[in-house]
Order: structure tokens, then sequence, then C-alpha cells
């Protein structure tokens, strides 16, 4: 019995596969999920992928965008906290509470200036990471209307902002 191209491809390629994973994500277990992310993308194309070459390409090619993809989510969202700095001198202390001061603004013009609706695909897309389409689904929205929202919230959130802590410079 022949083996798939598909999975014989993942076999033989998967030690080059978490290779390349690693480089691009820096992390073993980052890598590994991206890995087997892209074999679950791949499975169900499996009777199309005509043989092995071409499984080794898509194989190949799947895994590195999805790293990228990961990388680039990851350094979107660095975390911030006030508190982790306990040895600051002075100057980095004030520096810390002007951006936790203006975290906070951003915050409070967020829950006081957006639509619940805006509020909502802001949260999910900036906070929680959500693409724009899974937002679309959960939501039951179109995607160009999550895109138009989250365009106008973020428009909105520029424009307060400015407005109420520009005269201060």
């Amino acid at each position: 019995m022949k083996q798939e191209p598909l999975l014989s491809a993942f076999t033989r390629l998967r030690d080059n596969l978490l290779s390349m994973s690693r480089r691009i994500l820096q992390d073993e277990d980052d890598a590994s999920d991206a890995i087997q992310d892209a074999f679950c993308r791949l499975w169900p194309l499996r009777d199309k992928i005509r043989n092995e070459q071409e499984a080794s390409a898509l194989t190949v090619t799947t895994t590195r965008n999805l790293c990228i993809d990961r990388a680039r989510q990851k350094s979107r969202f660095t975390e911030y906290d006030p508190d982790q700095c306990d040895s600051c001198d002075d100057e980095t202390t004030a520096e810390s509470d002007a951006v936790a001061e203006r975290f906070k603004a951003v915050r409070q013009l967020i829950d006081s200036a957006l639509t619940e609706n805006q509020r909502t695909i802001l949260e999910m897309r900036d906070f929680r990471g959500l693409e724009i389409e899974e937002i679309a689904q959960e939501l039951q929205m179109q995607p160009t209307a999550v895109r138009m929202n989250l365009s106008r919230a973020r428009k909105t959130i520029r424009e307060q902002y400015k407005k109420q802590y520009d005269h201060d410079r």
C-alpha cells in the first residue's frame, strides 16, 4: 500500500520544518504547534495533492507562512506591566508612570467614546489578537464591516486622544 504524499512529505521533512520554525519563532513549543497547524490545514487538501514533490512544497510554504504570521502577531502584542519594573531609577519610573497614564487615558476613551460594537471589535482584535475573519464569524458580521468598525474605532480614539491630551504639549 502506497503512503499518501502529504503524510510522506511531513514525515520526511519534519526535522527540517522544526528547525525552520524554531529559527522564525525562537520557541520550541510554538515551532511544534506551527508544524501541527500546518499539517491540520493541509490535511483536508490531501486528495488534491498529486505527488510528494507538490506535498513537500505545500508543506514548507504553509509552515513558513504560519510561522511568519505567528511571529508578527507575537511582536504586535507586547505585554506591559508597570509593577514588573522593581529596580528602576527615578527617570525610568517617571517614564513608566507616563506610559501607564497614557494606557489609562486610552482605556477610558475606549470605554466612553466607542459604541459597544466598536469596543467589542477593537478588544477582540487588539487585545485578544483575533483575525478579522474570526471576529466576523464570532459576531456574525461581514469581514468588511468588521474592518470598517475597527478603522472607525481607531480613528475615534486617535481624534479624541489628540483633542484631550495634545493641548498639554
